[in-house]
């Protein structure tokens, strides 16, 4: 059946073609569509969407008056309309630019909200997991199979169909063996830049939606491997980037986790992110924050606009401090059982240490650390 509304839309779009002299093919090449569903707009028999129509638009080099025209016709808001007082406010300041400025920048601002309408309808499907650290580097592929199993095992809970493995270069992929409706990808780190780099390299798998990221060297036990799980139905309901956090188990953990501040509560275990800071050299107030994100398309524009750190290494937490000046970020306060990797690294830097030839009693210390090491893995 064909509507009243998609009747104008078709005579509209007819008559801004014909105008140019373009054929059905060249506007379809013009919009990067095909021809048939040029016919089908024509005819009435579609609808397109607001990122399609602005792309036509684009294409039909339409004046201002003729783009609100054909938004009103396909039943969409033109952006001067319906906004907020702070937005009325923007738009009012844009009204002293000229003409040609002004279009320019409500354009702009159609193609955001056009983006911001698709996004709010895409799902999480992707995880990625970063595998080319050094910790990784040092397990044989068994051993990245068990580390990698726990991570797999989340992805699946959260229902999740892909995992982007960020590998090193020559490092053999584990056989792993994968939960039912998981698929893998790999792409390789090359040179190794830190998490920030790791994730700005998969852009061109993830493309222009929201995904996960797990740090597998946070094991989460128990019912905390439905952590990922709860943080996906956090961004369904609230459609921004969220980040895992826990309370602080000593002083060491801030030299060696990214510290939350965190804001106002939206619910129980759930804030809005205040600032982010990685591994501060101070112990600061806050909580440490757990190798598990969602995250919004916006990060990889915030990652490009990341400076290095001083180890010339792109953090991703330094990425979601600029993009929290744009739009919110919450927190989920985890709280069950937790098993990081990372104090086997200051363990092994310990006996490092305490085996320096230069220092007494040395066979003696490095065995008393070795066997507080075994008794806390006892205890797990």
């Amino acid at each position: 059946m064909i509507t009243q509304d998609r009747e104008e839309l078709a005579r509209l779009l007819q008559g801004y073609r014909e105008r140019l002299e373009l054929t059905k093919a060249q506007l379809a090449q013009r919009a990067g569509v095909s021809p048939s569903f040029i016919t089908y707009l024509e005819r009435g028999q579609r609808r397109p969407s607001y990122a399609m129509l602005l792309r036509l638009m684009q294409a039909l080099d339409l004046t201002a008056s003729e783009k609100r025209a054909l938004l009103q016709a396909a039943g969409y808001q033109p952006p001067e309309e319906g906004l907020s007082p702070r937005l009325s406010t923007i738009t009012e300041q844009l009204a002293e630019l000229p003409q040609s400025e002004r279009e320019e920048l409500l354009e702009e601002f159609a193609r955001m909200i056009g983006r911001w309408r698709e996004l709010r309808h895409k799902r999480v499907r992707r995880v990625v997991i970063p595998l080319a650290g050094w910790q990784p580097r040092l397990l044989s592929p068994e051993q990245l199979s068990k580390m990698l199993r726990p991570a797999l095992h989340e992805s699946a809970l959260a229902g999740l169909s892909e995992v982007i493995l960020v590998v090193a270069p020559g490092k053999a992929v584990p056989t792993l063996k994968l939960p039912r409706g998981l698929k893998v990808r790999t792409v390789v780190q090359e040179p190794q830049l830190g998490l920030g780099h790791a994730i700005l390299i998969t852009q061109g798998v993830v493309g222009d939606e929201p995904f996960a990221v797990i740090l597998p060297d946070d094991i989460l036990l128990g019912e905390g491997r439905r952590c990922l799980q709860r943080m996906l139905a956090l961004y369904e309901q609230y459609r921004c980037s969220v980040v895992a956090v826990t309370g602080v188990e000593g002083a060491a953990d801030f030299k060696n986790y990214g510290i939350a501040q965190l804001g106002k509560p939206i619910r129980e275990n759930v804030y809005l992110v205040k600032e982010l800071q990685e591994k501060p050299p101070k112990r600061r107030a806050g909580l440490t924050i757990v190798g598990r994100y969602v995250l919004v398309p916006q990060i990889f524009e915030a990652l490009q606009a990341t400076p290095p750190d001083k180890n010339n290494e792109l953090q991703l937490t330094d990425a979601l401090n600029i993009l929290l000046r744009r739009q919110r970020i919450s927190a989920f306060v985890y709280t069950d059982r937790l098993f990081r990797v990372t104090p086997i690294k200051m363990l092994l830097e310990r006996l490092i240490d305490a085996l320096d030839e230069s220092k007494p009693d040395r066979l003696e210390r490095a065995m008393q650390i070795t066997k507080e090491a075994l008794q806390a893995l006892t205890a797990l």
